[in-house]
Order: structure tokens, then C-alpha cells, then sequence
């Protein structure tokens, strides 16, 4: 799965409780299925894969399981499903940030300003969907795997488009390499969040989105 498969999908899943209800016998099956995925969302976040039974979704949703299981043939399914609405949930709340500022440094700072209060309140229950996912389903699970890399991707293709964007309008330095620089940046904000979370200190992530800052200061042209 590409990043823009990844963020094509991912559209979808968000958007769905955004539809209009239409006739209710053709949107009831629709609904029970979202209520589905949400619900798995939040425990597989918190509990992860292999902390989490289908009984565990139905409990929570009230559901039997055979219920469960007429809308997801399996856990592996509904696994895939939920972290694509909880990681949807993530990026589609860095994209308004970032976008609702003007193009190239003010996008990045955006970002390191959401970001800057993850540690008080994460964007999803559980924290980063991405690197709970990433951590747990490294050499367990192949295709959340895949799933978990196609979102990182969308993340990484986002800031690396502001930077360039930076360095084309003569915000950043022309050798500034983009790539590298969002990597880093994406690497030292998921670290900050593990901290935030090893630590119980919500401080150690404002720290990192601090120290980022300074550090795009340091890619500044001597003009600016």
C-alpha cells in the first residue's frame, strides 16, 4: 500500500461519520460497522493486537460476536480497519494544522505546535496509533506492518512538502535536505511522545517540540 492509497482509504474511514443518513435500512448495516471500527480503535490502541479479542469488541459495543464477525471476517481484519480510522484520525488532524497555515516554514511550526500539547491531550485515546502499531507489529504482524509504514509515509510526505516548499520561497537554506530534515523531525516527535508516556511528564514532549524549533531556526537563511 502507497502513502497516497494509505491517505485515500484513510479519507474514506473519517469521512464516514460525516455522511448524511440516508434510508435507514441501507445505512444501518454501515453504522453498526462504524460503531465497530471506533470502538476496536480505542481498545486495540490502548491494548494492542495481541492484548485484544474480538469478545473484548463486543463487549464494548454490545454486540454478540457473531455480529462482530458478520461485518469483519476476522481480528486481523478488524484490526487492519481500526488502525486505519485511528491513524486516519491523527493525520487528518496534522493536514488542518498544518494546512491552515501559509506554505513552508508555518506549516512545520503548526506542526510542532499541535504537537506540543499531545502529552497533556493525544489526538487519539492510547497515543500514536503509528508507533503503538509500528512497535508491536514489527516481526509479528506483516500487514499492519505494511499498514502502520504506508501512514508513516503520508506523514513523512506531508512535512517534507512544507520543507521544500521552504527552501524554494528562501525560508530555508538551499542545501537543507528535506527528506532528512523531516525524518528527523518526525523521528524526534514520536520519541518525545514515548517519553511523555514512559515518564508520565508531558513536559518531556514540549521539550523535544522546543529543541525542533531551534533547530529549524538553524536552517534559516541569514536574511530571515
Amino acid at each position: 500500500m502507497t502513502a497516497l492509497t494509505f491517505f485515500n482509504d484513510a479519507a474514506i474511514v473519517v469521512g464516514m461519520k460525516r455522511r448524511v443518513a440516508g434510508t435507514p435500512m441501507v445505512r444501518k448495516g454501515e453504522r453498526t460497522r462504524q460503531r465497530i471500527v471506533r470502538e476496536a480503535a480505542d481498545i486495540f490502541n490502548v491494548h494492542g493486537f495481541a492484548g485484544t479479542s474480538v469478545a473484548d469488541v463486543s463487549l464494548a459495543t454490545g454486540l454478540e460476536k457473531g455480529s462482530v464477525y458478520n461485518h469483519f471476517e476476522s481480528k486481523d481484519a478488524l484490526a487492519l480497519a481500526a488502525f486505519d480510522y485511528a491513524a486516519a484520525i491523527v493525520l487528518d488532524r496534522v493536514r488542518a494544522a498544518m494546512h491552515a497555515q501559509p506554505r513552508g516554514v508555518a506549516q512545520v511550526r503548526a506542526l510542532l505546535d499541535l504537537y506540543g500539547g499531545v502529552g497533556e491531550a493525544p489526538l487519539v485515546r492510547g497515543g500514536c496509533p503509528i508507533l503503538n502499531t509500528a512497535v508491536e507489529a514489527d516481526d509479528t504482524h506483516p500487514a499492519l506492518r505494511e499498514r502502520t509504514r504506508a501512514a508513516m509515509d503520508g506523514w513523512l510526505e506531508l512535512v517534507t512538502a512544507a520543507l521544500e516548499d521552504a527552501i524554494s520561497a528562501g525560508e530555508l537554506r538551499g542545501e537543507t535536505n528535506a527528506g532528512a530534515v523531516a525524518a528527523t523531525l518526525v523521528g524526534a516527535l514520536e520519541g518525545g511522545i514515548l517519553l511523555a508516556r514512559l515518564y508520565g511528564d508531558a513536559a518531556r514532549l514540549r521539550a523535544v517540540t522546543e529543541q525542533l524549533s531551534m533547530f529549524i531556526d538553524s536552517l534559516r537563511t541569514r536574511s530571515r
